[in-house]
């Protein structure tokens, strides 16, 4: 870093110090930063990639390696993201170079591109909810198959970036508006949903599939790889959301307790969008190992069958769409805070910029889901850039950032900044230096174990 030590640590408490008094916008209290951090982060990834990867690896064993890779890895590391985004008042790529210099900022423009890659996939199946809600008021639901004929999915992610770059003009109290009413009426719909499909025949082999534990894929390396991408991807780990949205936290919010509330709103969406769709699946003869269109083929067969399936497919759709919706807002305005910290834009045009570079780098996973019918060895494009990000890029970069994080910062002010005390949970007391601890000890050991896992 060409700095000698005491230089450098006296401009990070420098730049502490700084963000205490710039002025910057802030949630208008925890309650709606936790709301909006849930909107942010909660959507699809819960709905539409949690499902669809449970079926590949081996149902309730992938389920297990998630849960586990939740409390241990998933909820420390987003606290130590938050309470650094609130420490410092940065967007990832301002943070990172105050913590470790030149390299610290090309992590975070690392961290910037991964969410813009990320969401040039999601912003294509944001655009698939958006058509299916369009299609359920016309009461016109079609199977997946016939609803991605011709150019379809190539239009509406288009549509999307464009819905997307004008909501963003309205800045960060858009979100927080339609986060207090919209996310809740999500959550009642999915467990609704989720309580008739018990109902159906397949309920039961469901329940085996979705519980039972399958040894081979629960000793499978890729089954830990997918699950800790997974649950990184949901928490918003690796991807600058939990540091954007901390810096625009209130004071006194407590960092860990809320984390543990966005994992655990993550965990019960995820795992009741599962009860909602498996039961769909061994009804209707759909293969549980179907990938990325699993739960778009699975809903359209359950509303034609139910009773009031087209009012319900209505409602449905039309909040997961603003589920997926608020998702696409959370992750292009933490891209945009970036490009806007650094090049010093205006917001109109950092929107701009960040909005057009998502829908572009979209198109291709857009054509492997239209008459093109893009693809990387008879895999559709989307999903090969879904395994190779979600389950590879974010878990390595979230892991080196955690690991800055905790071996760079000042402990006592990253503590401090935490404000979670001493809990018990259980015959355990957690104190906020055990977040720090773990940030520093299960980076190096992830790192080597995904690394045994490909080569074993």
């Amino acid at each position: 870093m060409g700095k000698r030590e005491p230089e450098a640590s006296s401009e990070l408490l420098s730049r502490i110090g700084e963000a205490a008094v710039r002025p910057r916008p802030v949630w208008s209290s925890g309650r709606a930063y936790l709301i909006s951090a849930v909107a942010g982060v909660v959507g699809l990834g819960a709905i539409w990639r949690f499902p669809y990867l449970v079926g590949e690896y081996g149902g309730g064993s992938f389920i297990l390696a998630y849960l586990v890779c939740i409390v241990l890895v998933a909820i420390p590391f987003a606290t130590l993201e938050s309470s650094t985004g609130y420490l410092l008042r940065s967007s990832s790529v301002g943070l990172f170079r105050y913590v470790a210099g030149r390299g610290g900022a090309m992590l975070g423009w690392g961290i910037a591109g991964v969410t813009v890659v990320l969401m040039s996939y999601y912003f294509v199946i944001s655009g698939w909810t958006l058509g299916y809600a369009a299609d359920a008021l016309r009461q016109e639901v079609r199977a997946f198959p016939e609803f991605t004929a011709g150019m379809a999915s190539l239009w509406l992610l288009l549509v999307t970036g464009l819905v997307v770059f004008l909501v963003l003009l309205r800045g960060v109290g858009a979100v927080e508006s339609a986060s207090r009413v919209l996310v809740p009426l999500l959550g009642v719909s999915v467990i609704a949903l989720a309580v008739y499909a018990q109902t159906l025949d397949g309920a039961g082999e469901s329940a085996r599939f979705y519980f039972g534990l399958d040894a081979g894929h629960l000793f499978d390396g890729a089954t830990w790889r997918a699950a800790a991408g997974q649950a990184f991807y949901q928490m918003g780990i690796g991807q600058g959301f939990l540091i954007a949205y901390g810096s625009y936290s209130p004071a006194g919010l407590n960092m860990l307790r809320s984390s543990a509330a966005l994992a655990g709103a993550n965990v019960g969406v995820s795992l009741v969008a599962g009860l909602m769709i498996f039961p769909i699946v061994f009804t209707f003869g759909i293969a549980p190992d179907a990938g990325a269109e699993l739960a778009f083929t699975a809903f359209p067969e359950i509303l034609g069958d139910m009773p009031g399936g087209a009012v319900v497919g209505i409602v449905f759709f039309v909040l997961l769409f603003v589920a997926a919706f608020t998702s696409c807002i959370g992750g292009a305005a933490v891209a945009g805070a970036a490009v806007r910290d650094e090049f010093h834009f205006n917001p109109r045009l950092a929107a701009a910029v960040v909005v057009g570079l998502i829908v572009l780098l979209g198109v291709p996973s857009a054509l492997s889901y239209t008459a093109a019918g893009l693809s990387v060895d008879g895999e559709p494009f989307l999903e090969v850039v879904d395994r190779l990000m979600g389950s590879g890029v974010v878990v390595a970069v979230g892991l080196l950032g955690s690991a800055l994080i905790a071996w760079r910062m000042p402990a006592p002010r990253l503590v401090r900044s935490m404000r979670s005390g001493r809990r018990r949970i259980g015959p355990f007391v957690v104190h906020g230096a055990w977040i720090i601890y773990l940030g520093r000890v299960i980076p190096p050991l992830g790192l080597v174990a995904i690394g045994v896992s490909l080569v074993v």
